[in-house]
C-alpha cells in the first residue's frame, strides 16, 4: 500500500512539475528513514559554497517544531520546540534559515526577502511540490538500504531505484573518494562556560572520569562509536530521534561528564540552574565531503546559475 501511495505521488509529479524555483535549489536527503548525518552534510556543503564565494540560504519542514504554512526565519534565538532542533542548529551555525511546512514557499520567502543565490533543502527529497535542481541522496555505509523494504516493513521512503535519479550519492563511512564522507570531531564545547576543549585535551582529562554519552539522534550508535574511537568509554543513553533528552534523567546518572551532539545542545537551552549543567559537554563536529562535490555544484553555479 505504501509503495502504492508513494508511485501515485510520483506519477503525479510526472504530470504536473513544480513551478520553476526563483533560485536554485539543492536537496540534501535520503530515502531511508532515520538519520544518515544529512544535517552535518548540508552545513559542511553550506560551508564549503560559501568559500566558494556564493550566498547560501537553507530551507527545512522544521520537524519537532510548531510550524506551520507560513514562512518562519530562524534567528540564534529562536525556540527549538518552535522552529524544529535542526535548523536552529544550522541558524547558530550562521545559515540563513527560513523553515515552513511547504518548503516552496520557503524558497519563495528567502529569493524575495534575502540576496542568496542558491538555496539547500534539509530534506525534502520526497517533497515533489518543491523543484530542485540538483539532488543529493545520503546513505550510512553499515546499514545501507536495510532489508530493502518500504515502510512499514522497512526503512525505505522510496524504492531503491529512486538513487538511480538522484545527482549526487554520500555515502557516511563509505570508501568511494567521490561518494564517501566521514565525520571529523572537532572540540568539545562546555555550556555553562562557553569554554572549549581540544579532543586531546578532553580525552587526556576524561579517560579515568566516568563519562556518559547521551543522545537523541536516529542512530546513536553512530555518536557512541565516534567517543569510543576517540578512547572514551562512556555510559550510553539515547532517546528516539528528535526527542528531547531530560534532564531528571541525566541528573539521575552518576557521571562527572555528560556528552551530548549539537542537535541535543540546542534543545537544552533550560539548564543554567540544574545540577547536570557543570558537566554538560557538546561534541562539535564536521563532516569532510568529496571536494568534487563542492567543485562541480560552484562550476555550474558560477556558469548557468541552475545546477
Amino acid at each position: 500500500m505504501f509503495r502504492a501511495v508513494v508511485a501515485l505521488r510520483r506519477s503525479r509529479h510526472l504530470r504536473h512539475p513544480a513551478a520553476p524555483s526563483p533560485v536554485p535549489v539543492i536537496v540534501v536527503g535520503g530515502i531511508t528513514v532515520g538519520g544518515t548525518g544529512k544535517t552535518p552534510v548540508l552545513l559542511a556543503l553550506a560551508k564549503g559554497l560559501t568559500l566558494q564565494g556564493l550566498k547560501v540560504g537553507v530551507v527545512s519542514r522544521g520537524y519537532g517544531g510548531a510550524v506551520s504554512d507560513s514562512p518562519i526565519m530562524v534567528e540564534a534565538t529562536s525556540s527549538a520546540k518552535m522552529v524544529g532542533d535542526e535548523p536552529l542548529l544550522l541558524a547558530r551555525a550562521g545559515c540563513t534559515v527560513v523553515v515552513c511546512q511547504r518548503r516552496a514557499r520557503a524558497v519563495a520567502h528567502l529569493a524575495q526577502n534575502t540576496d542568496v543565490q542558491v538555496v539547500l533543502s534539509d530534506d525534502g527529497l520526497q517533497h515533489y511540490a518543491m523543484a530542485r535542481d540538483f539532488e543529493i541522496a545520503v546513505l550510512d555505509a553499515k546499514r545501507r538500504l536495510g532489508n530493502g523494504w518500504m515502510l512499514p516493513m522497512g526503512p525505505l521512503r522510496e524504492p531503491a531505484s529512486r538513487l538511480d535519479e538522484v545527482d549526487w550519492l554520500l555515502v557516511r563511512n563509505g570508501d568511494e573518494p567521490d561518494t564517501g564522507f566521514r565525520y571529523r570531531p572537532n572540540e568539545f564545547y562546555h555550556c555553562a562556560t562557553e569554554t572549549t576543549l581540544t579532543i586531546e585535551e578532553a580525552v587526556a582529562h576524561w579517560r579515568n572520569k566516568r563519562v556518559l554519552a547521551a543522545t537523541g539522534l536516529g542512530q546513536p550508535e553512530q555518536f557512541f562509536e565516534v567517543l569510543e574511537r576517540l578512547g572514551l568509554v562512556p555510559q550510553r543513553h539515547s532517546v528516539s530521534d528528535h526527542a528531547e533528552l531530560d534532564t531528571s534523567t541525566l541528573e539521575s546518572y552518576d557521571a562527572e561528564v555528560i556528552v551530548v551532539t549539537e542537535k541535543d545542545a540546542v534543545k537544552l537551552s533550560s539548564l543554567a540552574e540544574r545540577s547536570v549543567a557543570p558537566r554538560l559537554w557538546v561534541l562539535r563536529i564536521e563532516a569532510l565531503l568529496p571536494q568534487r562535490l563542492i567543485d562541480t555544484i560552484a562550476q555550474q553555479l558560477g556558469t548557468g546559475g541552475t545546477v
